[in-house]
């Protein structure tokens, strides 16, 4: 099965055979459960569609924390519904752990931009109620917990609604919930989360503190080691120091490589291969590498084409890289999918990176009169997103 299975991968992304038999071994022993890159290859592998073989997709994260998947009378939790006058207890935080999962699925199905103000709410009453002290004192420490990772929900959700004051409060907050509740895994995913935001408000010395504190600690999991090793590469290639930042990114890039460990908390699912492809991808932009920044975006589109509505900014990201080449006939292509895309989104970072990206086609030259009409349609419709923010 293993070798049927990276026969399948295209060659420059497939691992070695040991890695790869892993991580056989460890499905077949249902110890995790397949990750979506490898849901495509056993499809290939055996000329299957993967609902066929794996039935309807769900949230991977969800399937990785082995809760089950959200049903439709669930999604509604989402909302405040009568849970804030519930008394607080073993009920109500698992009431929470349940919202939690509807956020994240529901994320995953619409984006952030459109359920910002729910997850908000949702985080404001299980923080109120950790405040309040009206707790039984056999679930506060659980009540604590799921607050911070209420939190950690919130602030990814603003994040990609592109509301990142909003998302750096809110990570802030659930750091310090998850840190007085003990729950070192999620305070590291937090703090993952803080130095993502370090990055993306161009404060890398700031996300290099983040990450040189934790990427040399020993005692870390190997998948969250590779997270810090993520956030290094990117900060170095923000300072513009190339060979650092890269061999920052291939220490990552082999942990990763190692496979799942027993270690490895459930959030980690997302940290995989197409993970560090994003990544190296974003660091060689940084580094203005954008020869070697188109084929990696073309890739990971390619897989994650009919992914969740997080995988549409890969979508934008591959426009951008275009662009910037000028590769205008293969830009016309994706900007016909980036029509439907933007037509589709509220306000979000992938919105507004699309419409830096037609601002770039307006200020560039060569690009033919089809290009400037569907960069024209994009800002339109971005334009018009923009105007419907909820907070």
């Amino acid at each position: 099965m293993a070798r049927r299975l990276r026969e399948a991968i295209p060659d420059r992304q497939r691992p070695d055979f040991d890695t790869v038999l892993s991580y056989v071994k460890r499905w077949e022993a249902g110890r995790v459960n397949v990750s979506e890159r490898y849901r495509f290859a056993y499809a290939a592998a055996f000329d299957m569609d993967v609902d066929e073989l794996f039935g309807p997709q769900q949230d991977i994260r969800t399937a990785a924390s082995g809760v089950p998947a959200v049903p439709q009378d669930l999604l509604d939790a989402a909302g405040l519904s009568d849970r804030a006058r519930r008394p607080v207890d073993a009920r109500y935080v698992e009431a929470i752990r349940q919202t939690n999962q509807a956020l994240i699925q529901l994320d995953t199905l619409h984006g952030g931009g459109s359920l910002l103000q729910h997850a908000v709410r949702v985080f404001r009453e299980v923080h109120h109620k950790v405040g309040a002290g009206t707790c039984d004192p056999k679930v506060e420490r659980d009540l604590v917990a799921v607050a911070g990772e209420t939190g950690e929900i919130a602030a990814w959700i603003a994040y990609d609604a592109d509301r990142q004051t909003t998302s750096r409060q809110l990570i802030n907050e659930a750091l310090l919930l998850s840190r007085q509740a003990g729950d070192r895994a999620m305070e590291l995913f937090e703090l993952g989360h803080l130095s993502m935001l370090s990055l993306r408000a161009h404060r890398p010395a700031e996300a290099l503190r983040i990450a040189d504190e934790l990427a040399d600690d020993g005692r870390l999991a190997p998948r969250v080691a590779a997270l810090f090793e993520i956030r290094r590469g990117r900060a170095l290639a923000q300072m513009g120091e190339e060979h650092r930042a890269m061999a920052a990114l291939d220490k990552a890039q082999v942990m990763v490589s190692a496979g799942i460990s027993a270690r490895d908390p459930h959030w980690t699912w997302w940290i995989d291969d197409m993970e560090i492809d994003r990544q190296r991808s974003a660091a060689l932009a940084q580094l203005g590498r954008w020869r070697q920044v188109v084929p990696l975006r073309e890739e990971v589109v390619a897989r994650v084409r009919e992914g969740p509505a997080y995988a549409r900014f890969d979508l934008a990201e591959l426009l951008d890289a275009l662009v910037h080449v000028r590769d205008w006939s293969r830009a016309e292509e994706i900007l016909g999918e980036a029509v439907d895309l933007a037509a589709t989104l509220g306000p979000c970072r992938t919105t507004a990176l699309l419409r830096e990206t037609v601002t770039r086609i307006d200020r560039s030259s060569g690009a033919s009169s089809t290009v400037i009409d569907a960069a024209d349609r994009i800002r339109y419709l971005v334009d018009n997103a923009s105007q419907h923010r909820l907070l």
